[in-house]
């Protein structure tokens, strides 16, 4: 069965054209991220007495490159997570022998995965494409817009497709989420910084919650994406393929054409 599956994800073809898609969706959705963003401070300008052209421009490009990474960032962190979310249901799938111990320690080893998903997404920002634009605040207040998005995935495998194994996945996720909103020593000062950096970042989530959408019913139409494995284990896979596309973005540089 596992050949099976390396045979029918290596197919060149196949991972060619999905690749093909994934980039082309990405390319998109970040030309579109750019272009609005240029045609607001074009507006700006035009409306506003006393703005120099010049520091303004300089000001919005580099404003344009923290968008940029952080929509990376977000895809990066989902990667992550989805990368150990599927090793914990690969285990609990397709290895029964660990039945007993994975029964009685899953939440240790659940949250075992998720803090080494946080050094994954690191390596991802350092070694895969090196963000060097965003500050530490920005990116943990995309990994929080990036732990909704995950509850989202985990609630429409559970509604659409009827599958009640996630049920503790969400609720460990609704519940580290607001515990990043509620943690014990909180202030009104953070939680009201906290709520503004979500909401700052929802526009990212509501494009990439599109992106990943079309990307996911692309590949379950044509059937590279496969149901049989676990619907969350393709998720990760169309995911991959997103990282990979954000990674020839970046070596080719195709962005510095709407990049002003």
């Amino acid at each position: 069965m596992g050949e099976y599956y390396l045979l029918h994800y290596f197919n060149l073809k196949n991972a060619g054209i999905f690749l093909l898609v994934s980039f082309a969706g990405m390319f998109a959705v970040l030309a579109l991220i750019l272009c609005a963003a240029k045609i607001q401070v074009k507006k700006r300008i035009r409306v506003s007495e006393g703005i120099r052209p010049e520091k303004e421009l300089k000001r919005h490009s580099r404003k344009q490159y923290r968008v940029v990474e952080s929509f990376y960032e977000m895809v990066f962190s989902s990667t992550s997570v989805l990368l150990f979310l599927s090793l914990y249901y690969l285990i609990d799938e397709y290895i029964p022998q660990a039945a007993e111990y994975w029964h009685r320690y899953q939440n240790a080893i659940l949250l075992l995965f998720i803090v080494l998903s946080v050094f994954l997404t690191s390596w991802f920002d350092v070694v895969l494409v090196k963000l060097t634009h965003i500050h530490s605040e920005q990116k943990a207040a995309v990994r929080l817009v990036s732990s909704l998005y995950i509850v989202l995935i985990l609630l429409y495998i559970r509604f659409i497709y009827n599958d009640t194994n996630y049920d503790d996945l969400i609720l460990y996720f609704v519940t580290l989420a607001v515990g990043r909103f509620l943690y014990f020593d909180f202030t009104v000062k953070s939680f009201l910084q906290t709520i503004q950096g979500v909401a700052k970042n929802l526009p990212l989530l509501l494009l990439m919650g599109c992106y990943s959408a079309l990307i996911c019913w692309f590949g379950f139409r044509v059937d590279f994406l496969l149901k049989s494995n676990g619907v969350i284990v393709s998720t990760l896979i169309a995911h991959l393929f997103m990282d990979l596309s954000i990674f020839i973005l970046h070596k080719t540089r195709l962005l510095r054409f709407f990049l002003s």
